[in-house]
Formats: structure tokens, sequence, C-alpha cells
């Protein structure tokens, strides 16, 4: 008989993430033997689109998945307001069937698990995702100048250790993250229960397709395109990426750049401050996650720049993955996550340690100085970020708990 588990997420499965990072994996965990209920937040103008297509995917499966509908304009206090909505599917489910594991995703969803514990003594999986707390004052979400703001990130630094000394398993992104929870936690030991899983991609989906021909408005076949995916401001220099293009172009004077975006707005704010002349190689659109290959087929690498805050040690960007899986080298700045390795290690592209012109030119030329190994890129997300070995990873996890 398949165990039964709980998977709780803030994110919800409609958004780009759910799509990459959550269901995928809970797929092929599902496939292994495992009946899961998923509790998730939806936003209201993309379940519309997605639903269906979300429940053909699970059809066939041993998911349920219920949700929430969440605002992202309401504000943190509305998010308590969830997590009791998310506690109370919780606990409904589980008076219908004996749950064997509740797996969270993140801090919030992580003060369901540690309750579940406490009060039923239901084995917990935190998935941090990253160090929340430290990423919100990090990226000036939060600011300990404000008294409220400093009374939640005090709240949960102090929950961080809770979650990480009652997990019966932790999921970190990062070999770097996890050595700084060692540091600071030195009596949980912490490293005995926990597992490294970055962000993995698809890697039968994100290949190049070399029968199809996908052509995109402004772009010609002798024109140098690099491409940048993802989200505009926060943790991603948008400015310091369009700088650098532009230092490159006095080298490579047939340099485009496409920007895939779903933020539109805050990218022509950013883009108004440019000439004519600056924007006219900086084009832009948005994509489904399906398409995202077909724009990454176009380019001859990938590029983007991180917020190298304190926080960003413990991150796996999801786009990292994706352009390897395509053979892409990346340009992008050190500090972040576990980049020190893949890119010094295995190769993986450019890392620049500061953001001025000197910077740019010198990885311009390191950039063209890459050796041309076809192949090479694409064995890196095949070796560390295949979906598959972050299935098998969770399906490892979720087996030892359950014999035990």
């Amino acid at each position: 008989m398949k165990k039964s588990t709980l998977f709780i997420s803030f994110d919800g499965l409609s958004d780009p993430l759910g799509q990459s990072q959550i269901l995928p994996y809970l797929c092929g965990i599902a496939a292994n033997g495992y009946h899961i209920t998923i509790l998730s937040c939806e936003k209201q103008s993309r379940i519309k689109t997605e639903e269906n297509a979300i429940r053909e995917k699970i059809y066939n499966l041993p998911i349920a998945w219920e949700y929430i509908l969440y605002e992202e304009s309401k504000g943190f206090m509305a998010r308590i307001q969830y997590i009791f909505q998310l506690y109370r599917l919780a606990k409904k489910r589980m008076q219908q069937k004996p749950i064997a594991l509740v797996h969270c995703r993140s801090y919030l969803t992580a003060l369901i698990g540690l309750r579940l514990k406490r009060k039923k003594n239901i084995p917990f999986v935190f998935d941090m995702r990253g160090f929340w707390a430290d990423e919100r004052i990090d990226g000036g979400i939060w600011r300990k100048s404000n008294p409220l703001h400093n009374i939640f990130y005090r709240y949960f630094k102090a929950k961080e250790k809770q979650f990480l000394q009652y997990a019966d398993a932790v999921v970190s992104l990062t070999h770097a993250g996890l050595k700084e929870l060692d540091k600071n936690f030195p009596e949980l030991n912490i490293p005995a229960k926990t597992t490294i899983i970055p962000c993995c991609t698809n890697t039968t989906l994100f290949q190049a397709n070399t029968n199809a021909q996908f052509t995109f408005p402004g772009i010609n076949q002798n024109d140098h395109v690099i491409i940048y995916t993802g989200s505009i401001g926060t943790w991603y220099y948008t400015k310091e990426m369009i700088d650098c293009i532009l230092v490159w172009k006095k080298i490579i004077p047939n340099i485009k750049l496409i920007i895939l975006t779903r933020d539109q707005d805050e990218l022509n704010n950013i883009l108004s401050k440019y000439s004519a002349e600056e924007k006219s190689i900086i084009l832009s659109t948005s994509a489904s996650y399906q398409q995202v290959t077909q724009f990454l087929s176009l380019a001859k690498a990938a590029l983007f720049f991180i917020k190298p805050a304190y926080s960003k040690i413990a991150s796996s960007p999801t786009k990292m993955a994706e352009c390897w899986a395509l053979d892409l080298p990346i340009i992008t700045n050190s500090g972040i996550g576990d980049n020190d390795l893949y890119f010094k290690q295995y190769e993986g592209g450019v890392l620049l340690d500061e953001f001025n012109e000197a910077a740019y030119t010198k990885a311009t030329h390191n950039y063209l100085n890459l050796q041309a190994k076809p192949g090479h890129y694409r064995q890196i997300a095949l070796n560390y970020f295949d979906h598959q070995k972050a299935i098998a990873n969770y399906t490892n996890i979720y087996n030892k708990i359950c014999e035990a």
C-alpha cells in the first residue's frame, strides 16, 4: 500500500517555479510509490489559465491537490491567515487518512510542519530553499530599522533553528549553505540529516532541437545573441547586465541581448534611462515555461548578475541549470551559492568579481577565449542538475523516513 504524504507550499503549482521546481519532482516521487496530497497557494490570474493543464499532468498519478487563493498585494500580515488556511486543510487531510510525513517548502509552511511534528509526532522534511529571513533583509523587503520588520526577522531566525532541530530531514540547495548552517549550529549536527539538492531541470525538455527553426523579430543569423531569463529587480542586477552588454558591443559589434521576462514595466523603467541607440541592441518579451527552450536556442551564451548578499550563498538559480542544459556557457558573478565550484572546477563559463567597465571588458575577453567544447556545458547539467537525480534524492529521503 502506498504511503500517504503531505506537501505544503506557498509557491503555486501554476507559478513558473511550480512548473519547473515542484510539480516534476512530486510527479516523480508519486511514481516511485507514494500518495501525495499537495496543498498550495495559487494566484487567481495564473490558476485560471494553468489549472486544467496541471490537473491533466497529475490525473493518472496518486496525487491529490487542494489550494487556497493567494493575493501578493495584501502584504505579509495576510500570509499569517494563509498559513492558518493551509494548516486547516492539512488537519482535514490527516483526519481522513494517516500521514507518513509532511514535506514543507521554505519557512512559512515549515511553521505547519514544526507544529505537526510537535503535536502529532509526524515526520517533517524541511526543504529550506535558501535563507528566507535573511533574503528578506538583503532584498530590502524587510528593514531592521523598522521595528515590526525586526520582530519578524528575529522570530523567523529563532524558528530557523527549531526547523533544523526538529526536522527529520533537511534539504539545502547548496554546499555553501549547508557549511554556513553547520558553522552557526554545530550542536545540531545538521549535515547528518541534510541532502544537497540544487534547483534542477528537465534535461529532456531543455535540450537543443536542431530540426526546429525558431525566429524572433529583430534577430538574424549573423547576430551574436546573449540571453537573460527571469525576474527584473530585487535580486537581479538588470542595469549592470545592460551596461555589461554595452561594453561588450565595443568588442563584439553584432551583439544582441534578449531579455525574457514577465516584468515588462520594471524593465521599461530601467531602459528609459538609455539612449535609443543603446536600446537598439536590447530585445525583450515574455514566454511560457515550455517556450523558454526556443529562445535559449537562439543564444550563444546566458547572462545574469545577482546581488551578492549573504543570503545568496544558499541560492541555486533555476536558470543556471536550464542554460547549461541547452549547452550555453554562463556569464555571472561570484559569491552566489556553489558558483565557485561549478565555474572554477567544472568550467561552467565566466565569473565576475565586480560590476564596472574594467570587469566587463575582462569578462568579454574571458568569454571569447572559452574553448569550444560541444556538449561540455550540457554535461554539467546532466551530471549535477538533472531533475531525475533530484527525484531520486527526494525519494530516498521519503524512503528513509518511512522505513524508520
